[in-house]
């Protein structure tokens, strides 16, 4: 009686030891689909982010002739002081620069300001932000004509 409480015993044991390892694959195998899911998941917002082309914002101002040196500082100045705009990806300015006179080439603006954003809302931030803002009230008095060109980046 003794061997058959023993042998009752161990299979009791061994049938519990594969519940528990049949239970620990199950869950196993639950996690590694979710693992997988979650996964792919990041792979396509991630392929949607980088689908989402970026945008180059062309300034081109052609300034009072009358300026002082002391305003066309102040104009630098301020153009630099968009770089706190928190929605600029890159900025660049500079005069125009001394290259071949030809047909298709304006030379007549006195500074660009070229600006990537990562997207259009980016953009429509900058518009709206006042570091942008105040550059304008601040300065719209120093140009006799402004030209915007925006682009899509793809």
């Amino acid at each position: 009686m003794k061997f058959f409480s023993l042998l009752l015993a161990l299979f009791v044991f061994q049938s519990c030891s594969q519940v528990d390892t049949t239970a620990q694959e199950a869950a196993q195998a639950a996690l590694e689909t979710e693992l997988s899911e979650a996964q792919a998941k990041i792979a396509k917002l991630t392929a949607a982010a980088e689908e989402q082309p970026g945008l180059i914002h062309s300034v081109f101002f052609w300034l009072n002739e009358d300026l002082s040196d002391a305003d066309l500082a102040a104009f630098r100045a301020g153009v630099e002081s968009l770089r706190a705009v928190e929605s600029i990806e890159k900025m660049y300015v500079g005069p125009v620069a001394p290259t071949e006179a030809r047909g298709v080439v304006d030379n007549s603006y006195n500074l660009a300001l070229i600006v990537h954003f990562s997207d259009i809302a980016g953009q429509d931030a900058y518009q709206i932000d006042p570091v942008h803002l105040k550059f304008v009230d601040e300065h719209k008095d120093k140009w006799t004509k402004v030209v915007v060109y925006d682009n899509l980046v793809e």
